[in-house]
């Protein structure tokens, strides 16, 4: 192993968060601090050594905007039941989740569009999302109340295994066809009701 990797290694290992390649070009300062590519190249053989979906406890991967080792997910029960969180702990509502897509797709974003989005009252949901730091306050609006506007953190980024924003998923893809549109208005009774 060069000594490069290893130092790259370690202070992926080390951070506990993602790190741009700036920044680790900025920390390896051996007699003279090595060229982006030489760290891109490192990266690479550390990609090599610990592939997303391997067979090691850890994969490192592209997150919010840096690089940063994950534990494998097939080690979750494992990690799990040495710290004994309980899965209902982490979990997030169905409500919250809703709302933390509104927020995603849609920011920056405050509490009434979220409301406005959702049909319902989005306080609490907010609240827990901002208490789990995935979203953030991140301003204020130009309108007359100036509400708070609320967008994605790094947190979030790095929770759902995403490089930036850009990498969430395209909204088209899902949308509804034409035959779940009908099964689904039928299923709900709503048959009769123009589109």
């Amino acid at each position: 192993m060069s000594a490069l990797k290893r130092d790259v290694e370690a202070l992926l290992f080390a951070s506990g968060e993602p790190l741009s390649v700036t920044r680790m070009v900025q920390a390896l300062t051996r007699p003279e601090a090595p060229s982006q590519q030489e760290i891109d190249g490192a990266l690479a053989e550390l990609q090599c050594d610990y592939p997303q979906n391997g067979d090691r406890g850890f994969e490192l991967l592209r997150l919010a905007g840096g690089w940063a080792f994950r534990t494998n997910p097939e080690c979750r029960a494992v990690v799990a039941a040495l710290f004994e969180v309980p899965e209902e702990s982490v979990r997030l509502s169905p409500a919250a989740m809703e709302a933390l897509a509104v927020v995603a797709y849609l920011q920056p974003v405050s509490r009434p569009q979220i409301a406005e989005v959702r049909g319902v009252n989005s306080d609490s949901c907010v609240q827990t999302l901002v208490e789990r730091e995935l979203i953030a306050e991140v301003g204020r609006s130009q309108s007359a109340g100036g509400a708070l506007l609320y967008g994605t953190t790094l947190r979030f980024e790095v929770m759902f295994g995403l490089a930036g924003v850009e990498d969430l998923p395209d909204l088209a893809d899902f949308e509804l066809g034409d035959d779940q549109k009908l099964e689904l208005r039928r299923r709900l009774g709503l048959l009769a009701i123009p589109e």
